[in-house]
């Protein structure tokens, strides 16, 4: 079970990861989580160093799509800022996001696909879930939903269990 909580590997931030990196790991595709992952929560826009980010990869031929648990006119403007479609409302960790996204991307090789996201307990278990390979990120900001406050206690002991068995991956960089 304790796999399922942990990543495959962990960065800081999304722009740790670059082009060599996932030409190397076979990766073309990534789902990208969108709050406290790609801009802090309740941001508008994100940072241009993001937002450059995400125009390497896309320009390199890597295929990318966002996936929040969110929706509505913000997600909209996101994706307009940075280029890419999104999946809205996806009910992450449970597998119909991740599968709406599969789908839109046309994406039946899982191996050839990361998810990356801020999160033990939606992004990561969503994705092993899946069978998908999942990066951990630090998270952007410590303002968040609600119960994503209340799911970060959880993830505490999670992260301290993990390390504990010797399962975390250090962080790549």
């Amino acid at each position: 079970m304790w796999h399922l909580f942990c990543p495959d590997f962990r960065y800081n931030k999304i722009s740790d990861i670059n082009e060599l990196w996932l030409r190397e790991h076979g990766i073309d595709t990534i789902i990208l989580d969108v709050d406290n992952t790609l801009l802090p929560y309740n941001a508008d826009k994100p940072q241009a160093e993001n937002i450059v980010w995400i125009k390497q990869l896309r320009s390199a031929g890597v295929r990318m799509i966002l996936l929040s648990n969110n929706g509505g006119q913000r997600l909209e403007k996101i994706c307009a800022e940075v280029g890419v479609s999104s999946i809205s409302w996806a009910a992450k960790p449970l597998s119909l996001g991740f599968k709406r996204a599969l789908h839109a991307l046309r994406q039946r090789d899982k191996k050839s696909v990361l998810v990356i996201g801020d999160q033990l307990l939606t992004d990561v278990l969503g994705a092993k879930s899946m069978g998908l390979k999942v990066a951990w990120v630090e998270t952007l900001s410590r303002k968040e939903f609600v119960l994503t406050g209340l799911t970060r206690k959880v993830e505490h002991m999670l992260v301290n269990k993990l390390v504990q068995k010797g399962m975390m991956p250090t962080k790549e960089r």
